[in-house]
């Protein structure tokens, strides 16, 4: 991101900044995403993404095989432990850690 554009940012000057914006200047400050959005006056979603976009987002240098080792090992942890991933845990529900 170039600087007058941070510096618009700062100013204001940019009603609505581009999520993937907020997201790099989160990076780049070591900070919350969720921090950055609420300062921004963005709804912050209370859901989750799925697994697969979740992991291209944020572990970039994974390759696809990668992430289909890893979403077969979590989906046998999950059957392991008897929950569905495809269906969201239950309002207030806790792991069996927690």
């Amino acid at each position: 991101m170039n600087q007058a554009t941070i510096v618009r940012l700062e100013a204001g000057s940019i009603i609505a900044p581009r999520p993937d914006k907020l997201s790099r200047i989160a990076r780049a400050l070591g900070i919350s995403g969720a921090d950055v959005f609420a300062l921004a006056d963005y709804t912050v979603p209370t859901d989750l993404p799925s697994l697969r976009p979740y992991l291209q987002v944020r572990y970039r240098g994974l390759l696809a095989e990668d992430i289909d080792k890893i979403e077969a090992y979590v989906g046998r942890l999950a059957r392991k432990r008897g929950f569905d991933l495809v269906e969201p845990a239950p309002e207030g529900a806790r792991s069996q850690d927690g």
